[in-house]
């Protein structure tokens, strides 16, 4: 046998995986409904978020890092298989170099959309992921296309999902907001939310209190100053109190109450800072040359050919 042979039956055997990434609300699902995967085992965080039965019923954190783990547990024998991901995260990052690392071939197929368009799918829909969330996925994924195209040495196809013009006037609205930077943007969401409702996530969870539990954390707040209506801000301080009364029967007292706003409060204040960075960033993108040429867009049909090809 000759050498060559060798070497071509080693490539030809090796595990493949095929990466369908793209930010929240993209259309990976649309698109790889038109692509010829069925064959290889598929790993999708939606498995479980959607499942009632499932312990990561509408917990995205938990299914993706419960995804994680089977995406490891099939490289571990060498399965082939598709994995639907934001592509966004160290966490991705790490198993992506892993597999490039251990001999897996990668084919990555990215659904690119406006971040506007990824903002109303993502709140159109039954579930939907926190508004900072949208964005950070959005950018940490699409930023990456060049370095994802060095990386897998032209093995990637890039799918622009534009909806068929369905948000031409919001992505207008959108663009012409950037222009503005931050702030912009920030203010244009603000009147598309108090517009059409959406903005809030379908994955926080209120804090549960009895009757009791309620009047007596009403009781213990009286003379805290804090923000009843950010839901976020009611329930770490629901929380502190809960953990101390169901423990002792009494709160934790109006200094340790005041300390938990404070904490919240400066913890807020660092993540609208990261997000304002975010959107920042995104409005950067959208007004890169670099970037949009970076975007050449493939129809399904000539996807699933260089797929079909490459597996």
């Amino acid at each position: 046998m000759k050498l060559s042979d060798i070497i071509l039956g080693e490539q030809t055997n090796r595990p493949k995986a095929v990466i369908m990434a793209g930010g929240a609300g993209s259309g990976k699902t649309y698109l790889l409904n038109q692509l010829n995967l069925d064959s290889l085992t598929q790993f999708n965080p939606d498995k479980y978020v959607e499942d009632p039965d499932h312990p990561y019923h509408n917990n995205l954190g938990a299914a993706s890092r419960q995804v994680a783990k089977d995406v490891e547990a099939a490289a571990n024998v060498n399965t082939s298989f598709v994995w639907d991901t934001t592509a966004s995260g160290k966490e991705f990052d790490r198993i992506f170099n892993s597999l490039l690392k251990s001999g897996y071939e990668v084919y990555m197929v990215m659904v690119y959309t406006h971040p506007m368009i990824s903002y109303i799918s993502n709140f159109k829909r039954g579930r939907n992921i926190p508004a900072s969330s949208v964005f950070s996925t959005w950018r940490n994924a699409y930023q990456k296309i060049g370095d994802f195209r060095k990386k897998l040495k032209g093995n990637l196809s890039i799918f622009v999902n534009d909806r068929g013009g369905e948000f031409k006037k919001e992505i207008e609205g959108f663009n012409t907001a950037a222009k503005n930077g931050v702030n912009g943007i920030k203010d244009y969401l603000k009147a598309y939310n108090d517009r059409t409702g959406a903005g809030k996530s379908s994955f926080f969870k209120p804090v549960q209190m009895s009757q009791e539990e309620e009047q007596e954390f009403n009781k213990a707040v009286v003379n805290i100053d804090y923000n009843k209506d950010n839901r976020s801000e009611d329930k770490a301080l629901k929380q502190a109190f809960l953990k101390t009364y169901q423990k002792i029967g009494t709160g934790p007292g109006e200094d340790k109450l005041r300390d938990v706003v404070k904490k919240y409060r400066d913890s807020k204040q660092k993540r609208d800072k990261d997000n304002d960075a975010v959107l920042d960033s995104i409005a950067d993108m959208l007004y890169s040359p670099e970037f949009q040429e970076l975007l050449q867009h493939s129809s399904p049909a000539e996807i699933d050919q260089k797929v079909q090809a490459f597996l």
